[in-house]
């Protein structure tokens, strides 16, 4: 990830900058103040609605303003102004959400819209992740599920219905719902136990007439080996795919990402790993597990392992998904 700030020097007075995109439909900038600070910059005609009669959120860290263009006064701009550049990694991940989201915009005026709702999300995500980048497991877990919905639920239904299956980063007790069925995805690390964890006595038993578990056993590689996958590799190559799709469909996986704490960061490419094998289980009468009927009254929140060498004989799929490679 390149600092687009490092190649703007501070000006002698009010703001320099560089439009982030030629090709992008609006006027969009990054650009530095006389302190230092970086800034976003949203330049747009100014109408007969003020947008400045429109309530800017309130963004842990960064600042978001109002101003007329300075020399010309039929023109306003909506400024975000980060305190702290030690943090820039996160603000270039919510411009760039920023730019991305207002791509298809029909108007100036809808862009802006698409903008504050797109800060208005933002402000909850920073308000309830102040825990920094994911650990290893959790990135592991997000990796295996991204390549259940990338490698099976795109080919199989495509990517706009496929981001609409996931299902976990809103609260859902399994990672994927599609149609009657539903989809616990887990991970475990190759050289290791063959165990995984389930997090609760609600993971494996769901209201869905069927219920698998998918597998995913991950290896150690470095982010140049071929075939190695990481999280903002999958992420971006996800991204693509979803240009050609509705707003609303890549507005959901941006949320789906949020949801699970992720923002784009360079310190993720450390965790590349080689998908070795994919193993998937139907979760029927006499599978390994607990529900919330086995439990004694006054016990919940339970958390167990699984031994993957007693479900064998589960090894089972949906009609919809080819084989596991």
């Amino acid at each position: 990830m390149t600092n687009p700030w490092n190649v703007i020097g501070a000006p002698s007075s009010d703001v320099s900058a560089r439009r982030i995109d030629h090709t992008h439909p609006f006027d969009m900038y990054w650009a530095k103040d006389q302190v230092g600070h970086y800034l976003f910059i949203f330049e747009f005609a100014k109408e007969q609605n003020d947008p400045q009669q429109i309530a800017l959120p309130d963004l842990a860290g960064i600042k978001a303003h109002y101003r007329v263009v300075p020399g010309a006064v039929t023109k306003n701009q909506l400024v975000l102004l980060l305190n702290d550049t030690q943090d820039w990694e996160l603000f270039y991940s919510l411009c760039s959400d920023l730019v991305g989201a207002t791509r298809q915009a029909a108007s100036a005026q809808s862009a802006l819209q698409i903008i504050l709702r797109r800060l208005a999300r933002w402000h909850e995500f920073l308000k309830s992740n102040r825990g920094g980048l994911l650990s290893e497991e959790k990135v592991k877990g997000l990796i295996g599920e991204l390549t259940f919905l990338k490698k099976h639920l795109i080919p199989a239904f495509g990517v706009g219905a496929a981001v609409t299956f996931w299902q976990g980063p809103e609260g859902a007790p399994q990672d994927f719902g599609v149609g009657q069925s539903a989809i616990e995805v887990k991970c475990q690390s190759g050289g290791t136990r063959p165990y995984v964890k389930i997090s609760s006595e609600f993971q494996l038993c769901s209201q869905l007439p069927e219920l698998y578990l998918f597998v995913v056993t991950l290896g150690k590689a470095s982010a140049e080996l071929p075939g190695a996958v990481n999280l903002p590799g999958i992420i971006s190559d996800m991204r693509r795919e979803l240009a050609s799709a509705s707003y609303e469909q890549s507005e959901r996986f941006a949320d789906l990402l949020y949801g699970v704490g992720y923002v784009d960061s360079d310190t993720y490419l450390q965790y590349s790993y080689f998908v070795t094998n994919e193993d998937m289980f139907k979760v029927s009468s006499g599978f390994p597990r607990i529900c919330p009927g086995d439990l004694p009254q006054g016990v919940s929140s339970v958390t167990y392992d699984i031994n993957l060498l007693a479900c064998a004989e589960f090894a089972d799929q949906p009609d919809w998904m080819e084989a596991p490679s």
